[in-house]
């Protein structure tokens, strides 16, 4: 099979990270905000948080049997992308609908334009993990991630100053809204456009021949449940994303409603974080390199931990910006190290099928963790609800500190095995 330049796949995999960064900064960060100023309400921001999560769970397990069979997962991904482009397209359309129907509809379109969302997911890690061997995937996932968290936080800040600055309304604001999610469409063709130019080479024969033999049965589901460190490590994400997702709504409501912040604040806070993220991602990689994935898992965890606790009463903005650097740092530590831990894990088959599965663990805690916090928001206060919510990532910390220890200990166990083994040669 002939060899493929490594550093054109690399070139090629980061332009796809940045068109995704950009496409998710251009309406992510003010998609509550955009609900807002069509009217919604505290459930319908829940909702916002909740919905995507709800219709990933219901789509990724079938589904994944099917983009398990086929054998270019690069197309599927593809498919994938264009699938999703097409819910930018409709969603620029929603403000022109009846005022009682727009944010309903709004907030439906969210949810459903993650089933593409998810499948994307599900099937690019899959198309990670066939096409980049385990040497280099660390070192290429760290660049798309570094990269595309640069151009995302440039993404915000003009996004945020542009909503701010050129509309004198709302219904201006708005339009601009509008005009934003058709570039998220535009942009949709380049991301498309960049995946298409990853070769593929001799390490997707593996990947073909799994799906010549890819036949999901109800063994295999069983067998993903009897994988103990792939289990672990799942109800250690699990219960630390209960915890970490619970206050997502909870901070767009601090901002909005007790900060009152505008969109270029909101950009301002996105962009503090976006630039941590950027700088922080060499480090976290070689401090992977010398302790090990899990182990910088354990720092970002704590470090998003240490965040609820700050807003347990009111603070200054300028405050809120140093908050959001220290979560930038320490969420770029959290997800880089999540997925590069995965990688670790998964087996030699069937990657498919254990990816979806992590994956719905994580929307299954999307899906209840916003409902949460909202409940909690209104029988506590805003204030005791973050303080509930640190509490429980703490508790989430130490699941991932605990795993590590036992990981060290089982790793003692063998070295001391071999040693034995060895005197006895």
């Amino acid at each position: 099979m002939k060899h493929i330049d490594k550093n054109r796949n690399t070139l090629f995999l980061v332009s796809e990270g940045i068109a995704a960064a950009v496409i998710l900064n251009l309406f992510s960060p003010f998609t509550q905000m955009f609900a807002k100023r069509m009217g919604a309400g505290d459930l319908h921001i829940a909702l916002i948080n909740s919905l995507p999560p709800l219709v990933a769970i219901l789509v990724l397990i079938p589904c994944s049997i099917l983009i398990e069979r086929v054998a270019d997962k690069k197309f599927v991904t593809g498919i994938m992308i264009v699938f999703n482009s097409i819910f930018y397209a409709i969603i620029a359309f929603t403000p022109n609908l009846p005022h009682e129907l727009r944010v309903i509809v709004y907030v439906v379109l969210i949810g459903l334009m993650n089933w593409p969302g998810a499948l994307y997911t599900t099937s690019w890690q899959s198309f990670f993990s066939y096409t980049f061997t385990d040497k280099e995937a660390n070192r290429i996932y760290s660049l798309r991630s570094k990269y595309g968290a640069f151009f995302g936080l440039i993404t915000v800040l003009l996004t945020g100053l542009l909503l701010s600055t050129v509309p004198k309304s709302d219904s201006d604001r708005i339009l601009l809204y509008q005009f934003f999610y058709g570039t998220c469409f535009l942009i949709s063709m380049v991301q498309v456009f960049f995946l298409s130019g990853i070769r593929q080479n001799s390490v997707d024969s593996a990947n073909k021949q799994d799906s010549e033999k890819s036949d999901i049965s109800l063994k295999d589901i069983k067998g993903v449940f009897a994988n103990k460190p792939f289990m672990i490590f799942c109800a250690c994400v699990f219960t630390f994303h209960i915890a970490w997702q619970m206050g997502w709504p909870l901070f767009f409501l601090y901002n909005a409603d007790y900060i009152r912040v505008n969109e270029f604040q909101l950009g301002i806070l996105n962009v503090a974080s976006g630039l941590a993220s950027f700088l922080s991602y060499p480090l976290w990689h070689k401090l992977a390199v010398k302790k090990g994935n899990s182990f910088v898992i354990i720092i970002g965890a704590l470090g998003l931990t240490t965040n609820p606790f700050f807003y347990t009463g009111i603070m200054p903005f300028y405050v809120i910006v140093a908050v959001n650097i220290i979560v930038g740092a320490a969420c770029a530590a959290f997800t880089m190290m999540l997925f590069c831990n995965l990688m670790e894990i998964l087996p030699t088959s069937k990657k498919t099928m254990y990816i979806s599965m992590y994956n719905t663990f994580i929307n299954i805690s999307g899906f209840i963790a916003p409902l949460l916090g909202i409940w909690m928001n209104r029988h506590t206060g805003i204030f005791r609800a973050m303080l509930i919510i640190g509490v429980l990532r703490t508790i989430g910390v130490g699941m991932f500190a605990f795993r590590w220890f036992l990981s060290l200990k089982e790793k003692e166990n063998k070295s001391s095995a071999g040693q034995v083994y060895g005197r006895n040669q």
